[in-house]
């Protein structure tokens, strides 16, 4: 009886393990069609832009992505260009360099429906 329980536990657990390795990511071309740009202001008088909302085409599908990186490093990004990211389930991360120290930070954005 005791095998019998850990063999189904076994076999239950070595499927189930396979779905919580992570995923690796792949490498892809990210076409901005448009955006969507907010404005960022505080009491400090420090008030910046950055872009909310990405409408992209990827693999010939019409994705929307949004920024949610913290620390308000979301980048502006151009219409018509292409960036290259590394895509990993709903995520894709775009490397982009910062204009105050020169190093490049990898943005996280967030795929929230097509268009």
């Amino acid at each position: 009886m005791l095998n019998k329980i850990a063999a189904i536990v076994f076999f239950v657990l070595i499927p189930l393990s396979a779905f919580a390795s992570p995923k690796e990511k792949e490498s892809v071309s990210v076409q901005v069609v448009t955006s969507n740009t907010r404005i960022h202001s505080s009491f400090s008088s420090n008030a910046f832009a950055y872009t909310d909302l990405m409408f992209t085409q990827l693999n010939g599908k019409k994705v929307v992505y949004q920024c949610i990186q913290h620390g308000n490093i979301c980048p502006m990004v151009e219409s018509g260009k292409t960036y290259t990211a590394d895509r990993e389930g709903n995520f894709i991360y775009i490397s982009m360099d910062t204009p105050d120290d020169k190093k490049a930070v990898s943005v996280k954005f967030r795929k929230v429906g097509s268009w």
